[in-house]
């Protein structure tokens, strides 16, 4: 637990952590305000079917994958884990603290990010009238959309943390996230419904949305949720193990 304190009072303090807390909330802040100009272009239930408050979601989740990135990355999180080192020598247990330490530190900031989402959209959308559904579902649906966020946005954390391990440089690690996208939605467009289901940022949007519909030759079929989570899931596994060899191995500088 002491390392894990460590690591997390280390993170809490450095300047690009609460730029990244402030771009969560000012994200969906903009997103509302946005929102509140016109709601009657589209009714809040629409935007939860159609995935329009996953998008917002999701850039919160990416800023919590960035934020795992910088704990593990630049000259602090190095003389960081120098000075860890030389108390705990087990590289082991120094790899597990800031993991850990990632997926925890972003969870009140998704969190602050998504309630700020969820109720400034219901109260635009309600103040204007068009709903689009019961209230009480419309809150069940957001509030479950809030859980997988959550969800979502500690494996990011964790995934970047260790993906930072890997390269060892912050903007190699955010730069293959972004390409990765770039390639996934050029090749998405084109792909069979089978395939799409296989890639990391589809999976995650079927993932905050609970299903993600798709035009087959049978139909409309829902891609299930425990496809995605489990696809994440061991998405993030092999990315720790990766990164776990890699710490153990490698000389700190």
């Amino acid at each position: 637990m002491g390392l894990l304190w460590a690591e997390l009072r280390r993170f809490g303090v450095r300047p690009a952590i609460r730029w990244i807390a402030v771009a969560m909330l000012a994200h969906v802040a903009l997103a509302v305000v946005l929102t509140a100009f016109a709601p009657e272009a589209s009714t809040l239930a629409a935007m939860i079917e159609q995935g329009q408050i996953s998008f917002y979601a999701m850039t919160s989740v990416f800023l919590a994958y960035v934020a795992g990135v910088l704990l593990v990355t630049g000259e602090a999180a190095s003389g960081g884990t120098r000075a860890l080192l030389t108390v705990e020598p087990r590289r082991g247990r120094v790899y597990w603290s800031k993991l850990a330490a990632a997926g925890l530190a972003v969870v009140p900031g998704i969190a602050a990010a998504y309630a700020l989402l969820a109720s400034g959209m219901y109260w635009v959308h309600a103040r204007a009238g068009v709903l689009g559904g019961p209230p009480s579902d419309l809150v069940y649906a957001m509030t479950w959309s809030g859980v997988r966020v959550l969800a979502l946005a500690v494996c990011a954390a964790v995934g970047g943390a260790a993906l930072g391990v890997l390269v060892r440089r912050w903007w190699v690690a955010v730069a293959l996230a972004v390409a990765w996208f770039l390639f996934e939605e050029q090749v998405v467009l084109s792909a069979a419904s089978g395939v799409r289901d296989w890639f990391p940022f589809t999976s995650a949007d079927a993932w905050v949305r609970g299903t993600r519909t798709v035009l087959s030759g049978d139909g409309l079929l829902a891609v299930p949720l425990v496809h995605s989570a489990l696809l994440l899931l061991g998405l993030t596994v092999v990315l720790t193990v990766l990164g776990s060899v890699v710490f153990r191995h490698r000389d700190v500088r």
